[in-house]
């Protein structure tokens, strides 16, 4: 098996020992690491200082098992450490160099090969709404949204998603061509792609309704 944290970053942060350029936009980046912790210890290692920490969006932790690949698990670092549970292997604690390190699990796969969020919502089947993650509140701060404008954008796109499955639009090529496009002109991308399935009435297929 093998692993390799990605972090993810709606903003850059300043480099260090070449760890991230600083250039203002978002980010990705890539750290061989099996879980959060050695992942945490790998980029100290490499220079980061921890308060940078606070600066990454999201960590995903790929895994290739027998030939198959797929998202094992997604962590978001967090200031609150009423979010890290006691008795909890979904969240934690790290101490690193005097620094205290919350994590939380946004996301993760079991062993059926479905995932389990840390987000319940009537549109997913769930009895009522509960939120066990920060992300909304995080992105709703960056982009000066509502977090009820982060969560129809979360949720629209998660339609997306479902399409895109339903479809088995799994080509790279293709499918970074209809992501584009959607980023570019949704409204003219989701008509599209509404004429080709033949259903133009798609709850998966619909417009924002404002720039997200």
């Amino acid at each position: 098996m093998s692993a390799i944290g990605t972090l993810y970053l709606y903003k850059a942060v300043p480099s260090t020992n070449r760890f991230v350029p600083y250039t203002g936009h978002g980010v990705i980046g890539t750290t061989h690491a099996g879980d959060i912790e050695s992942l945490v210890n790998r980029v100290i290692e490499k220079g980061l200082p921890t308060y940078l920490l606070e600066e990454i969006d999201l960590v995903v932790f790929p895994r290739h098992v027998d030939g198959e690949r797929y998202v094992g698990e997604v962590v978001e670092f967090v200031d609150d450490p009423s979010v890290v549970e006691s008795n909890n292997d979904r969240s934690g604690t790290i101490h690193k160099d005097g620094t205290t390190i919350h994590w939380n699990s946004v996301c993760w796969r079991r062993p059926d090969g479905s995932f389990e969020l840390a987000y319940d919502h009537p549109q997913f089947g769930d009895d009522r709404r509960q939120v066990d993650t920060g992300i909304f509140d995080r992105l709703s701060d960056l982009r000066d949204e509502p977090v009820s404008a982060v969560e129809d954008a979360f949720h629209r796109r998660h339609r997306y998603v479902q399409y895109l499955v339903q479809e088995g639009l799994t080509d790279f090529d293709d499918l970074f061509g209809v992501l584009a496009d959607l980023e570019t002109n949704e409204a003219a991308t989701v008509e599209r792609l509404r004429r080709q399935a033949g259903t133009p009435d798609s709850p998966q297929l619909e417009v924002g309704t404002g720039d997200d």
